[in-house]
């Protein structure tokens, strides 16, 4: 069993240095600290605390926003995992988000079925509108590059013989575009 903690600032001009001490404090026998923006996946301690933890041990932050800056449901994914791992968290500045208590389980367990219905009740009116917006006419994805006689035109060249390259820079588009025109039709 193991503690450990997570610091984290968002510029390289920011210091670790409070974040550091309150954390030993608690008694954080390694502590992963990183200078990265909290709106980035790209947060290679914090993925290695996530790979790190292991069950019965305790992660311990300064703070829920020291997690992610991505919102409710994006820190209640990075919750969930330490969790799943078998093991416990505690925010130093937030009381209620410590599940090394019985209180703060329960209270952890509240805001995580409150974040997965939300999250549900976000994909359903995702899903609705979308359906609504399919019934009114709505085309969903990337619109094509030709339009459906200038792809006429580009099979019956290629057909011909021209090569995808000529009938591309004509059309104002790629060869690879041509190209799959021929093998779609």
């Amino acid at each position: 069993m193991a503690t450990l903690g997570y610091a984290r600032v968002s510029t390289n001009g920011q210091i670790l240095d409070i974040q550091e001490l309150q954390l030993r404090a608690e008694g954080c026998t390694r502590i992963y600290a990183e200078k990265q923006s909290g709106n980035s996946d790209k947060r290679p301690l914090l993925r290695q605390l996530l790979h790190d933890v292991r069950p019965g041990d305790i992660v311990i932050f300064a703070a829920l926003d020291r997690l992610t800056r991505e919102g409710p449901y994006k820190t209640l994914k990075i919750l969930e995992l330490i969790t799943s791992r078998g093991a416990t968290y505690k925010s130093l500045a937030e009381p209620w988000a410590d599940t090394t208590t019985e209180l703060g389980e329960v209270l952890a367990a509240l805001v995580g079925y409150i974040g997965r219905k939300t999250r549900q009740d976000i994909i359903r009116r995702t899903t609705d509108g979308r359906q609504r917006a399919r019934a009114a006419g709505v085309k969903f994805g990337r619109r094509p590059k030709l339009t459906i006689p200038q792809r006429r035109e580009a099979i019956r060249r290629r057909t011909l013989g021209e090569p995808a390259e000529a009938i591309a820079r004509s059309l104002n588009v790629s060869a690879s575009t041509i190209r799959r025109l021929k093998e779609q039709e």
